[in-house]
């Protein structure tokens, strides 16, 4: 004759019935790999058995419960008792959430224990872990990259100054040239006219000429090297332009890339605080 529940209408064997049929319905719609046992205060009652498990059903319907372990705990003290069974029980490790099960004068007649897989949430552990590795080697690499990018873009800057130092010099060599060459035109003019007024002194005049011709020569001389320096001075003046010209596009290049590192960095940063999430969502799951 089945034992009548206290106080409630249902015998206890069709009460465990009951509560089989809806821990096989949970057992079904939990999408992710699980395990569904319903237990008396002695014996299991329902197993409900995920894929992963080596056990068979009928080794444990009617066997008596552990000694050990969450379900022996929550008969005993009543609460509500969470954590991990290890792999040698069961043949695979499970979270399991174990519940005592009260009749209608809250006298415990029983447990049922979810247990969830923890294949799915070791290998996104593993994934996040390696995710998360990644993108500190990856932060490392782009601050590195930052680092470089600043150094490179003060050089840069460091150039132009010194480029437009040298233009400035350039400028001052031309004045120093342009006196250069009216010294050497003043002076043929000297020797010009020292020339003419030796010729008309005559024989007395004779030495004089000499020394007139070799300062007419010695100012043609001197302007020919003032325009060949001044063309050389030309031909590096526009060399520096265009040096200059390349190295603010550099810097602006540099500029660039030194803004996109930091956008970078950022990124990952945000990227790496997602996986923390995503690391913490895998403990719970």
């Amino acid at each position: 004759m089945e034992k009548p529940l206290e106080n409630d209408s249902l015998s206890e064997d069709k009460y465990f019935d009951m509560i089989g049929k809806m821990a096989l319905l949970f057992h079904k719609v939990i999408p992710i790999e699980n395990t569904v046992i319903v237990t008396d205060t002695k014996k299991f009652r329902h197993y409900f058995m995920g894929s992963e498990a080596v056990v068979k059903e009928s080794d444990l319907i009617g066997s008596p419960i552990p000694a050990k372990g969450h379900i022996p705990i929550a008969l005993k003290t009543g609460a509500n008792k969470t954590g991990i069974i290890p792999k040698e029980q069961y043949g695979v490790a499970f979270k399991s959430s174990t519940v005592p099960i009260r009749d209608s004068s809250e006298g415990i007649i029983g447990t049922l224990t979810l247990a969830l897989s923890l294949k799915g949430q070791t290998a996104l552990q593993e994934i996040t872990e390696n995710i998360t590795s990644s993108a500190e080697q990856l932060s490392a690499t782009t601050e590195d990259l930052a680092s470089s990018a600043v150094l490179l873009s003060n050089n840069v800057s460091e150039v132009l100054n010194e480029t437009h130092d040298i233009l400035s010099l350039i400028e001052k060599t031309n004045d120093i040239l342009d006196f250069v060459n009216n010294v050497a035109t003043n002076s043929r003019l000297l020797g010009l006219n020292a020339a003419i007024e030796a010729a008309r002194a005559g024989e007395f005049g004779r030495g004089f000429a000499v020394v007139a011709d070799e300062i007419r020569k010695m100012a043609e001389n001197s302007a020919n090297s003032v325009n060949d320096t001044k063309k050389l001075i030309s031909s590096i003046n526009y060399k520096i332009n265009h040096l200059m010209e390349k190295t603010k596009e550099l810097n602006d290049v540099a500029a660039t890339q030194a803004a996109a590192n930091q956008e970078m960095t950022a990124a990952i940063q945000s990227f790496s605080a997602n996986t923390q999430t995503i690391q913490k969502v895998a403990e719970i799951i």
